[in-house]
């Protein structure tokens, strides 16, 4: 594990994965996944992570037999395209808003207390009843994750990925003729011609950031069309889905099979919390707390 030096070492949880102790809500996903680590968190990450994402009105299926007749290459490599479009910082709020306490960074980076003050309950609701921030449409990163932008822009510079609307077309999208049509902002449009001077010329990930976001959502198109494709082949191409584990007896049995096949997000926390918290990656509707409250609950 890493900890900086002003982590006292009662605090420093060991965990098994090394940044896993820089924000609470990982040491509160570890915890989960350590007393639960049969569920097939798979199937949570298609049908409830994957579906609210994408803002599709299809409901997506996780049913990897529907492969099993086609060729299909199971490994677990990811491309770096996926890789980089999947910094998805901008999601991250100003504060932390935790049973009526506000958390800014200084306080909630490599605090493992937090875990440990509040409880796996409290901070599953907090994390469910906060919105997010947008990806798309820019304005939106906070200036402690800053860097990770800049890293991501380097990055891509040293391995020469080709410009944003190359990959447009490589998914049949129409590319963008202007940083006006990218944008839907007159001012980020001018700011970009003057960094860039052409639009075949703007680079892959900034675009992504910058892209006008579809009604309603947090993405723009590009990240949508482009992101889905590498998420789902990369779910479905995980081994365990292949004819040769996706069965009842890599799982103990049919009892276990049933398990898998009928996990969720909500079962993964309730089967494994002191009560069951509000979990969702929907808001909940304005009269939330006082509809608890009137029912005991909080």
């Amino acid at each position: 594990m890493s900890y900086p030096p002003s982590v006292p070492s009662e605090q420093q949880l060991a965990i098994g994965q090394e940044v896993y102790g820089l924000l609470p809500g990982l040491s509160m996903y570890a915890t989960l996944w350590l007393r639960e680590h049969n569920r097939e968190t798979i199937r949570i990450v298609i049908e409830d992570y994957v579906q609210h994402l994408s803002g599709y009105r299809l409901k997506l299926r996780f049913d990897p037999t529907l492969l099993f007749t086609s060729q299909f290459q199971y490994q677990n490599r990811i491309a770096v395209e996926f890789n980089q479009l999947y910094h998805w910082h901008p999601l991250m709020p100003d504060s932390f808003h935790i049973d009526g306490d506000e958390i800014h960074y200084p306080q909630f980076i490599f605090n493992t207390s937090l875990l440990t003050h509040y409880g796996v309950e409290k901070l599953v609701e907090a994390f469910s009843t906060q919105p997010a921030g947008q990806i798309g449409g820019g304005y939106n990163i906070h200036p402690v994750v800053c860097k990770v932008a800049e890293g991501v822009i380097i990055e891509s510079r040293e391995l020469r990925l080709q410009p944003f609307n190359e990959y447009r077309k490589r998914f049949n999208l129409k590319p963008y003729t202007s940083f006006s049509e990218l944008t839907g902002d007159e001012e980020m449009a001018k700011e970009l011609e003057e960094l860039y001077g052409d639009i075949d010329a703007l680079e892959f990930y900034p675009a992504l950031l910058l892209e006008k976001t579809r009604p309603g959502a947090i993405f723009g198109q590009s990240m949508v069309e482009m992101g889905a494709p590498f998420s789902l082949k990369g779910l479905m191409g995980n081994p365990i889905c292949s004819p040769e584990y996706w069965k009842p007896s890599t799982f103990g049995g049919k009892t276990g099979f049933d398990i898998v096949n009928s996990a969720s997000l909500k079962k993964l926390v309730c089967l494994n919390t002191k009560w069951c918290p509000y979990v969702s990656f929907h808001t909940p509707p304005p009269d939330y707390k006082q509809q608890r409250t009137s029912h005991g609950e909080l």
